[in-house]
């Protein structure tokens, strides 16, 4: 595809649909510049899009930008439930492989189009091009992926090869035995019987210990579950363990934490066997990982394969599951227009200002209420993209006490007594209270609490002493490292708790209106800073 030279920067927009988490992205020139999650526009948790509704989320990111839709020269957009698109175009003809990136012309908001069409699996991959490396092992892994409805195929498992703004797909990878996200997320239904439950179940598991027999049972139906509807797994799990079906779901009850735990173990255990595979197998060689899809929200597994390859280098993005499918399309658009690798700002890159002053009257009034036993809202410049707040959209409170990690996470959030909330702490510090990886910007790793820090941080820590730790430096979120500073120079802790700035049932706030609203409804010491000024303040 060729166009003509205009002399003005050009402007670049991708869009994905999806089963949930349908999102949009724009870029000028090589830098992406806005990525919009449908959610937190909609205000619905999980928004998949219709035409209608993508094309809405369009022009919200193009009036906020303040570009007007003829600025936008060229468009990508991705395959998985895109109702623009056929069976035909999104696999190769009679083939259950996806078809690589290719133009179609396209209808958007009343106007033909010519649009780079980019396959599931590939967009989670370009995730590699937002990391330094300047080659890599990808590795794909996810719940669903494209799927062929002639063949009954949906593509769960991939890799893939980068090598400076190239992806190439490994061929002959053998998925027929490799676990995929499908299985877990049919356990996961198994127990809560709703869809998307993965998190709860991996902070259950930790109350559990595998079970030779259940990780057995596990293991011998692994390969259905990854292929299966959840429907009709649910049947072969209930075949398997009668007793522990419809009950409800408690971290006391031994055979449902022994089943998280099984379930979580083989889930590992079969991450590892498959990327060493991958890696041992593959023409192509690199000291460097990258993982990508839903199963890289998973902690634990991803922990465990940090232990498994020391000697290689890893990146996950804070978007690897399909909320960052927009902006893996819009990475493949940009390397392939402009020849170049894309830049972002990674979290950071949703809707808010880019910079922000702030003094220490804000730092100090948001000290006085965490050492109140109070939460900071924290409503600062770019929102983060993904599932996880990173500082920007958060509820942010001290890390020593119990009782308000109780308050926050039951008490505000409604959240399960079972689940963690996470430590955000200076980068510079990490080792003094945890024993893991240098860097965890996006909160993605499993850290083991040191002895030494346990009394000290008991709101931190998870029930197998563990920890779900974020680090931050300065040079990333300086009001974040700043008021970290600030209650460590109070207490001598350097970290604080940091969860999504959301209600139960709600996507995580997008704008200062949603924010007012949440500080609105929570009765406790509290503050709300928005873009480094306190406007909020309540110390009762």
């Amino acid at each position: 595809m060729v166009k003509k030279n205009t002399g003005k920067p050009k402007v670049l927009c991708a869009i994905s649909f999806n089963v949930h988490d349908s999102s949009v992205s724009f870029a000028i020139e090589e830098k992406v510049v806005l990525v919009l999650e449908a959610e937190r526009i909609f205000r619905e948790k999980k928004k998949v899009c219709s035409k209608s509704e993508m094309e809405h989320l369009i022009k919200y990111g193009l009036t906020y930008l303040q570009i007007q839709l003829d600025d936008v020269e060229y468009w990508a957009m991705t395959t998985l439930q895109n109702p623009y698109l056929t069976t035909e175009d999104v696999f190769e003809q009679n083939s259950i492989t996806p078809r690589e990136p290719y133009w179609k012309r396209v209808e958007i908001l009343g106007k033909h189009r010519d649009v780079l069409i980019v396959n599931h699996h590939l967009s989670h991959a370009a995730t590699y091009l937002l990391s330094e490396f300047e080659n890599a092992i990808i590795i794909t892994c996810d719940g669903g992926g494209d799927y062929n409805e002639h063949l009954k195929y949906g593509e769960c498992f991939a890799a893939f090869y980068g090598d400076g703004i190239s992806i190439k797909r490994i061929p002959k990878i053998n998925q027929s035995n490799a676990i995929t996200a499908k299985f877990y997320g049919a356990c996961s239904f198994f127990l809560y019987n709703q869809i998307q439950k993965e998190g709860k179940m991996m902070a259950l598991a930790s109350y559990g210990t595998s079970s030779p027999s259940v990780y057995e049972k596990l293991k011998s139906v692994q390969p259905e579950l990854g292929t299966l509807a959840y429907n009709e797994s649910v049947e072969i799990l209930k075949s398997l363990f009668p007793k522990i079906y419809g009950r409800k779901v408690s971290a006391s009850d031994k055979d449902i934490t022994t089943f998280a735990a099984s379930t979580q173990k083989l889930f590992s255990d079969y991450r590892i066997k498959d990327i060493a595979h991958i890696i041992n197998t593959a023409n192509e060689k690199s000291k460097n990982l990258v993982t990508a899809g839903g199963a890289s929200l998973n902690l634990d597994s991803n922990s465990e394969i940090l232990k498994n390859f020391p000697k290689m280098n890893h990146f996950i993005a804070p978007c690897c599951d399909d909320t960052g499918q927009s902006l893996g399309a819009i990475c493949i658009l940009i390397s392939q227009i402009l020849k170049k690798r894309p830049s972002a700002k990674l979290p950071y890159l949703g809707t808010g200002k880019n910079e922000f002053e702030y003094n220490d009257d804000a730092i100090n009034n948001a000290l006085s209420i965490l050492l109140n036993d109070g939460v900071a809202i924290i409503h600062n410049g770019k929102s983060e993209v993904g599932p996880r707040a990173l500082g920007n959209r958060s509820f942010i409170a001290r890390p020593d006490k119990i009782e308000v990690k109780e308050k926050l996470s039951e008490g505000i959030k409604q959240r399960e007594n079972y689940r963690p909330v996470a430590p955000v702490v200076l980068q510079d510090k990490v080792h003094d209270y945890f024993v893991g990886t240098d860097f965890s910007p996006f909160m993605l790793y499993k850290y083991e609490v040191k002895e030494t820090a346990k009394e000290k941080i008991k709101g931190a820590i998870h029930c197998d002493g563990s920890a779900r730790v974020q680090t931050v430096d300065r040079a990333n979120n300086k009001f974040l490292y700043d008021l970290i500073k600030a209650f460590g120079n109070q207490t001598g802790i350097y970290m604080l708790l940091n969860t999504s700035l959301n209600l139960k049932g709600n996507p995580i706030s997008n704008t200062i209106e949603d924010s007012l609203e949440i500080y609105s409804k929570i009765e406790t010491p509290k503050c709300l800073v928005f873009d480094g000024k306190v406007i909020k303040l309540n110390n009762n």
